[in-house]
């Protein structure tokens, strides 16, 4: 890759991960509002406007796994797309899924994220959800670098570049809190 192909592909990686967080997060948001509940998003999070408001447990699961859900979907169509068109442009939009839900799977430690509370609503262990999904994605990557012939180089560095864009996101997020509604 020289370095205007670099330049592009990194580029595309800034695009493809701000669209798979708002997109994630914009899913949270219609989980919430199809049942009824006003709620806002912000690039890195969806709740409820009323924070005093308990959920019920099969609304928490809901809204807790809408969004990985689509980002899965987001992963295997842009799977199939790199199947039949070995576009490397196009790869961002099938990775930065995979590093969003390593990330948040990491993040469960902390307080638990979107797998990581559907798992403990539904009596699992904090990370079972988290390690299907990510082994999911994973399997995804692993096939389509196989089929396409993408390097170990390049998936490190896209792994390197897509992992600074996902700690730069949140941590915007987290200073700015900018919501989308």
């Amino acid at each position: 890759m020289n370095a205007i192909q670099l330049t592009k592909y990194v580029a595309i990686m800034v695009l493809a991960t701000f669209l798979t967080f708002f997109f994630h997060e914009m899913s949270h948001w219609i989980a919430y509002e199809l049942l009824g509940y006003d709620a806002g998003f912000t690039l890195n999070g969806a709740s409820l406007k009323d924070a005093t408001i308990k959920l019920p447990k099969a609304h928490r699961i809901i809204t807790s796994i809408s969004a990985p859900i689509f980002t899965i979907i987001q992963a295997i169509v842009f799977y199939f797309i790199l199947k039949k068109r070995k576009n490397i442009m196009l790869y961002p939009f099938l990775f930065l899924p995979f590093i969003m839900r390593l990330g948040a799977s990491w993040a469960n430690q902390f307080k638990p994220n979107d797998e990581g509370r559907v798992s403990l609503d539904l009596g699992l262990n904090l990370y079972t959800i988290s390690i299907i999904v990510v082994a999911f994605l994973f399997y995804l990557i692993f096939k389509i670098s196989k089929k396409n012939k993408y390097s170990l180089g390049f998936n490190i560095m896209t792994f390197i570049i897509s992992g600074l864009l996902l700690f730069g996101l949140v941590y915007l997020d987290s200073k700015y809190k900018i919501r989308f509604v």
